[in-house]
């Protein structure tokens, strides 16, 4: 009998060893909004209501729209299309050089939106921003900075709710751009977020899952720095699209990498999506 016991004491040790390491790590709390919707069943996974529920500067975030509109208006033919840099230099050395709108996008190079910005103009930027139904959906002041620190906001909640309808293939664009700009979100090891922040985005991750997403940051000395990254991942777990966002308190030092970036992909291996 107590032979059984004991036989049955080492399996029940084995299997509660075998779980654990199975298990997906356990995150820690993230420190902002962190939202996550399965595509198939709608439910949404939500931490951080109150700053979800937040307007807030979409900075580099808003490229994805952006990009849409860019390609349907005919501002730009295709994502291949090279976009020629005038010399002007920059911070980020991978911005001096010529862009197509993917290189742009993947190193999130300002110059390259800010021009297209222009070509697009105020009114059909704005109309755009209707027809998506993007955030406030304002595009007014400087036509080459309105998404970072001018009238546009959009909540974490919005952002979600716009992602889920980009991934579903309900906005209203053609089929040939929407799979154009998603393939542009592919992430890789060679993504401003991989060079500048030090994680590759590219993975690998776990069951060959496929992280898309773009990156955000404004700067903002006195009301304190926006953080973001949003996207989705194709996984054996299903689609799923994501928003994390930190908002760092009023006159706050801003910190030395995009704290939304890491504390995303921590809190999406810790689902088990990644």
């Amino acid at each position: 009998m107590a032979r059984r016991l004991s036989l049955r004491a080492v399996l029940a040790s084995l299997l509660v060893t075998t779980s654990a390491l199975a298990a997906p790590p356990k995150a820690r709390k993230h420190p902002g909004c962190f939202l996550v919707m399965d595509l198939d069943s709608g439910e949404v996974t939500r931490n951080g209501a109150k700053l979800c529920a937040t307007p807030l500067v979409p900075a580099s975030t808003f490229k994805v729209p952006h990009a849409l509109i860019a390609l349907e208006t005919g501002v730009v033919s295709s994502t291949d299309a090279v976009r020629k840099w005038d010399g002007t230099q920059h911070a980020i050395s991978m911005w001096n050089q010529d862009q197509t709108l993917d290189t742009a996008m993947r190193r999130s190079a300002l110059w390259v939106f800010q021009g297209t910005a222009k070509e697009i103009g105020r009114e059909r930027m704005e109309q755009w921003l209707m027809r998506l139904d993007y955030g406030n959906r304002k595009a007014s002041g400087d036509i080459t900075r309105f998404w970072l620190g001018g009238p546009l906001r959009i909540s974490p909640d919005a952002q979600l709710d716009f992602l889920a309808r980009m991934y579903r293939g309900q906005l209203l664009v053609s089929p040939r751009v929407l799979e154009a700009v998603q393939a542009t979100l592919v992430h890789g090891p060679d993504t401003v977020a991989s060079v500048r922040d030090g994680l590759n985005l590219g993975g690998p991750w776990k069951d060959h899952a496929t992280l898309s997403a773009k990156t955000g940051w404004h700067q903002d000395a006195k009301d304190g720095d926006v953080m973001w990254l949003v996207g989705h991942v194709s996984s054996p777990n299903g689609r799923h699209v994501f928003v994390s966002a930190v908002k760092q308190p009023p006159g706050s030092k801003s910190p030395p990498k995009n704290l939304a970036l890491p504390a995303a992909i921590e809190a999406l291996q810790a689902q088990g999506l990644l």
